[in-house]
């Protein structure tokens, strides 16, 4: 198991490595799942499909060495703002500035969650 100390070891780097794949297949999965047009467009409800298969047998993957409620907490706030980010990107959506806010309070905890020293 990784923990502040470890962190170079391989084992470790391979199991955020594992977390990085995690957060990005099930942010395209979402995205997918948008494009699906509630599971209307076929091809776009398998691509959402297959990419949270993935995201999940990554984040299993990823759990083998790093803490459960670390590495989850990491997935869904990395993934929250990646889904938001495209959302405004691609599909033009809008976020108000409590939003805005908000996200930048995910942001400022994922830092705090990934600080190794002080």
């Amino acid at each position: 198991m990784c923990d502040k100390f470890y962190l170079e070891h391989k084992h470790c780097i391979m199991g955020y490595v594992f977390l990085i794949i995690t957060i990005l297949t099930e942010t395209a999965a979402v995205i997918f799942m948008k494009l699906s047009d509630g599971f209307q467009q076929k091809y776009y409800s398998i691509a959402a499909v297959i990419a949270y298969a993935v995201s999940f047998i990554f984040l299993t993957l990823s759990l083998k060495q790093l803490p459960a409620g670390i590495a989850n907490a990491i997935w869904a706030g990395t993934s929250t703002l990646l889904v938001a980010v495209a959302g405004v990107y691609f599909f033009h959506e809008q976020l108000n500035w409590l939003q805005i806010a908000s996200m930048i309070l995910i942001a400022i905890g994922l830092i705090g969650l990934n600080v190794q020293k002080i």
